[in-house]
């Protein structure tokens, strides 16, 4: 078993979008991975239990992986969660298309 703790970075904190795919990245590796927040903890193979937790943006957590693939697991989950911002968040001001520098 291992952990790490890290700031959650994504704007709107781990909403249902975000804790969905959470979920589906959890749901690649054989690892059992939780996440502990001060208001509890939560299997990441359980959408509605890591909803619950009811995680916000720059909020400190513990995560938790165990299993044969815990590292792997680990790193990718806590790089997801860490992120700045979620692939589908682009600010409007960076898509000019048509616009010529």
């Amino acid at each position: 078993m291992i952990h790490t703790t890290l700031r959650i970075g994504h704007p709107a904190g781990v909403h249902a979008r975000v804790a969905a795919q959470a979920v589906l990245l959890a749901s690649r590796y054989s690892a059992s991975v939780f996440v502990r927040t001060s208001s509890g903890t939560a299997s990441l193979r359980r959408l509605a239990d890591l909803l619950a937790l009811d995680i916000n943006k720059d909020e400190t957590v513990e995560l938790i992986a165990d299993g044969l693939d815990e590292s792997a697991a680990l790193e990718a989950i806590s790089a997801f969660l860490r992120a700045a911002d979620a692939p589908e968040h682009h600010n409007d001001e960076h898509h000019n298309e048509g616009v010529q520098e």
